[in-house]
């Protein structure tokens, strides 16, 4: 990592999304907390329509080795040499991602030709929600559909928008749980269920809730290592070429 220069570095874009009050803002100011970025004012962009957080990801990205062959000599043909391949063990090297997560403002509505040049380029989607209030949670099908739809024709390039597989990687987040008198039960009906996608619960003012190495963090560190496998594996295509 501490070779790879800023300039290479390339960008992930997530989008949050929910209704209005459920804690995004408070949510993002902890997703992007990182060691290099540790404070709010170092790291976002404000706008009229977006506030855009900015943190870095460190991707485990897999390096495979061809096994090195090492000399032997047969202990039953005296003189014989034999070949012998050690098993390879598994190797990463850390390769840096900007990460943005871009904040909608609530009461902002972005036009056609918005959406599908804003949407296109999504890389991942964190649906929020407020435990107090389930029906915030029904709410994130409404604000899926568009996105989903548009990021499935220019990178998947069908019109369905939610796949059986390979669809853009999906965060849910419940806020507000210090509030609750007790942990809710699991639905099986519940969006995360139905995209398949992992969930957390968190108190978006406790500053230990993604700490390292808890739960939360492996979840959130496996979550932006999608983000970034489907950025590379599904590019953004051009209809220019068909």
């Amino acid at each position: 990592m501490r070779q790879q220069q800023f300039k290479d570095v390339s960008t992930v874009r997530i989008l949050m999304l929910g209704d209005r009050g459920v804690g995004k803002t408070s949510l993002t100011n902890l997703l992007a907390t990182s060691e290099i970025t540790p404070t709010p004012s170092s790291r976002t962009v404000g706008e009229s329509s977006w506030r855009v957080q900015v943190r870095m990801h460190e991707y485990p990205k897999p390096v495979i080795w061809p096994p090195t062959p090492t000399w032997t000599t047969s202990s039953s043909s005296e003189g014989s040499e034999n070949y012998a391949y050690p098993q390879s063990a598994p190797i990463t090297t850390d390769i840096l991602y900007f990460v943005e997560f871009y904040d909608l403002n609530s009461d902002w509505r972005l036009r056609r030709e918005q959406r599908d040049s804003f949407y296109k380029n999504i890389d991942g989607i964190v649906l929020v929600y407020n435990l107090l209030d389930l029906s915030s949670q029904d709410s994130l099908h409404d604000w899926l559909y568009d996105p989903l739809r548009l990021i499935c024709k220019h990178r998947h390039r069908r019109s369905r928008s939610i796949l059986k597989r390979h669809h853009v990687p999906i965060l849910v987040v419940g806020t507000k749980l210090d509030k609750l008198v007790r942990r809710p039960l699991r639905r099986s009906g519940r969006i995360a269920h139905q995209l398949d996608a992992d969930e957390i619960l968190v108190n978006c003012l406790d500053p230990d809730s993604f700490a390292d190495k808890g739960r939360n963090q492996g979840k959130l560190r496996g979550f932006l290592n999608r983000v970034v496998e489907f950025k590379e594996r599904f590019p953004l295509f051009s209809f220019r070429h068909l």
